[in-house]
């Protein structure tokens, strides 16, 4: 084995409140090793992401503070010889020099990580010229070549096969010259581009592509998955293992999701309420969990071939009772038993379903569109981005309608139309029998108070 890259030794963060302080990460020891992934898990409230902060020395100062520990990194990819630096030893005027250039961090939420104000491009580059003091072209070039490492951009020889294509639907024959120009030109429009035109997973590879800018040997991923669907989340995971093993870093990988974790970490810490309860492999950790806490968190996965009278929590399978010094000892509820919990069976889904669809629609949704309008440099007219065309579905009184695919389909586009925060381009919405689809003023407002809705970032809302 070889040494760890980086050592977190008794590590304690405290935030201070009216009463006494909160011990968000109590006396935590873990190792990560070179080309690795640590994968951190717990539920909300564990100490996962003050953990990560603390690595970098980002925990907000007041109300947090780091009262202990030790964090040694270890960097070998300049130099062989290079001393173990203790993080928290150093002044605050160094810290610059490791955080971003050498260890990096993706941020919890994407939509919110980006300013909106600036286009994604000049953000990037940003970036670069902070830290590698490279022109502004040098900057551009390398922010282009990053997009295309983390799929945002298609290669050149990739784009040059799309538009030979379009060229033969519109048989129009392009010469290198005007190849190589239109080329250029559909790099640089997604450089271009404002975070708000972009999808939450193109957000996120944004960010990824910003992390990775300056080659760093440790990568956090604070929950970088959450707001992504599964499918955009697997391209995710797929891209993170694929530049970890092309470029040699290590990563540290905080989730609540079980499954992602068993999809990318090598080694995994288990926290519940900021102590580390389990580490370990992966597989030792998945297949042979020994503290109540992990049985839990395994347990009360959602099963998608099952549908449960009601989900099962971690407080089924553990409790935490006062031992003889009076403090909290977390036990098993269940022992070795495994928690019985009845399923619907199909007769009774069947059943709701009748019931539900014998009333009236509280909502219908007929032929909705809405288009985005697409301009050129000079702010002329070029095509339409066809975001919903032709949606329909209904809505009865006490039913939850799940509307599912993969991340740029649509989904949000849809939500935010039916409460007119998007004007639909076409298609009639009717509430309780009441075309909203052209509602104004007054009228709108009234509507909205039976039309809620819940954004996708809680951070940015």
């Amino acid at each position: 084995m070889t040494d760890p890259i980086l050592t977190v030794k008794n590590l304690q963060v405290h935030f201070q409140t009216e009463g006494a302080p909160v011990k968000a990460v109590d006396d935590i020891s873990f190792t990560l090793e070179r080309g690795k992934t640590l994968g951190i898990v717990g539920e909300s409230g564990s100490g996962k992401s003050v953990t990560a902060l603390s690595v970098m020395r980002l925990v907000p100062s007041p109300p947090g503070q780091i009262v202990g520990g030790e964090v040694w990194f270890q960097d070998t990819s300049m130099s062989n010889t290079e001393a173990p630096v203790n993080l928290l030893n150093l002044p605050e005027r160094t810290m610059p020099s490791y955080r971003g250039a050498r260890i990096s961090m993706i941020f919890q939420e994407p939509m919110s990580s980006l300013n909106p104000v600036f286009t994604c491009g000049f953000q990037l580059e940003e970036a670069l010229r902070l830290h590698q003091n490279c022109l502004k072209a040098d900057a551009q070039q390398q922010a282009i070549a990053l997009l295309q490492e983390v799929k945002l951009i298609p290669t050149d020889e990739d784009l040059k096969l799309q538009l030979l294509a379009e060229a033969d639907e519109r048989t129009k024959i392009l010469t290198e010259r005007q190849l190589l120009e239109q080329i250029n030109e559909r790099k640089q429009s997604f450089l271009n581009r404002y975070p708000h035109e972009l999808s939450g997973g193109q957000i996120q590879r944004v960010m990824i592509a910003m992390a990775i800018s300056c080659n760093p040997a440790i990568l956090i991923a604070d929950e970088p998955t959450t707001a992504l669907d599964v499918t955009v989340q697997a391209r995710i995971l797929g891209l993170l293992k694929e530049l970890r093993d092309k470029r040699g870093m290590s990563i540290i990988f905080v989730t609540h999701d079980l499954g992602i974790i068993a999809n990318i970490a090598d080694t995994v810490a288990v926290m519940y309420r900021g102590k580390i309860v389990e580490f370990g492999p992966m597989e030792q950790i998945f297949d042979r969990p020994q503290h109540p806490y992990t049985k839990g968190l395994l347990a009360c996965r959602p099963q998608p071939d099952k549908r449960l009278q009601y989900l099962p929590t971690v407080s089924d399978f553990m409790e935490t009772v006062l031992n003889e010094q009076g403090e909290g000892v977390v036990q098993s509820k269940v022992g070795d038993r495994t928690l019985e919990v009845a399923e619907v069976t199909e007769a009774e889904q069947q059943h709701r379903l009748t019931v539900l669809e014998g009333q009236s629609p509280l909502l219908e949704v007929d032929h909705l569109q809405v288009f985005f309008p697409v301009r050129g440099l000079l702010g002329q007219m070029k095509r339409y981005v066809m975001a919903v065309n032709g949606v329909s579905f209904k809505i009865y009184p006490g039913e939850t309608l799940g509307l599912v695919g993969e991340s740029g389909c649509g989904k949000t586009t849809v939500g935010r139309a039916l409460v007119r925060l998007q004007e639909p381009t076409g298609g009639r919405i009717q509430f309780q029998g009441r075309d909203i689809s052209k509602l104004q003023g007054q009228a709108l407002r009234k509507i909205r108070q039976d039309l809620q809705i819940v954004f996708q970032d809680p951070f940015s809302s």
